[in-house]
């Protein structure tokens, strides 16, 4: 057995003999789905107080975690949700380690068709409150930067109507840092109801 394969670092053998932070660890991922179970119900009830499709009214929130998105641990709130190989109505809100809170509306299909108008008539209240658009090739990536998102409050209208035309999926997000963490139920559930504007006429 070649015993230099697992030689530990100073730091990584601080850690290893230390349990604790495994474990506080642990409870915070705990403490991030029972809120995010709490915060389903008031987006429940916000979704309620608009017009739209029945069916997706319908769709019980989805609470999932992993360990590993950029090697970092995640915890994913999808309500509504309604995902179809080409048709994908959601609103995604993300909880990622080290990184931020993220609300995201997820479009594509014949949601896309539907809502773009109402999106790119409400894209001055979307700017104003922090959103971005995916200009990213790939759809299902969750990182909120420059390569992948345009400020709205930036974004030319050339350049939105070219996404929404040329783009098979539409993706609207804006994020909230750990530091304004006791804040995080009411930024997200205010971003909800942005998001809920933005698809109305």
């Amino acid at each position: 057995m070649n015993e230099a394969k697992i030689q530990l670092s100073e730091d990584e053998y601080q850690l290893v003999k230390n349990a604790d932070w495994i474990l506080t660890k642990n409870t915070i991922i705990r403490k991030v789905c029972e809120f995010f179970g709490g915060l389903a119900g008031d987006m429940n009830q916000a979704w309620d107080g608009h017009r739209f499709p029945e069916q997706l009214g319908r769709t019980r929130a989805k609470i999932s975690r992993g360990e590993n998105y950029k090697g970092l641990p995640y915890v994913v709130l999808d309500y509504p949700r309604e995902f179809k190989k080409e048709d994908i109505f959601a609103i995604r809100t993300f909880f990622w380690w080290g990184n931020y809170f993220s609300i995201t509306l997820h479009l594509k299909g014949r949601y896309k068709k539907e809502f773009e108008e109402n999106i790119y008539r409400h894209r001055e209240m979307l700017g104003a409150h922090g959103f971005h658009l995916s200009i990213a090739e790939e759809e299902w990536s969750h990182e909120l930067n420059e390569e992948q998102y345009l400020p709205l409050s930036q974004t030319v209208n050339k350049k939105m109507e070219t996404v929404l035309t040329e783009k098979s999926f539409l993706k609207l997000s804006a994020k909230m840092d750990f530091h304004q963490w006791g804040q995080a139920g009411s930024w997200l559930l205010h971003h909800f109801d942005i998001l809920l504007q933005s698809l109305e006429p």
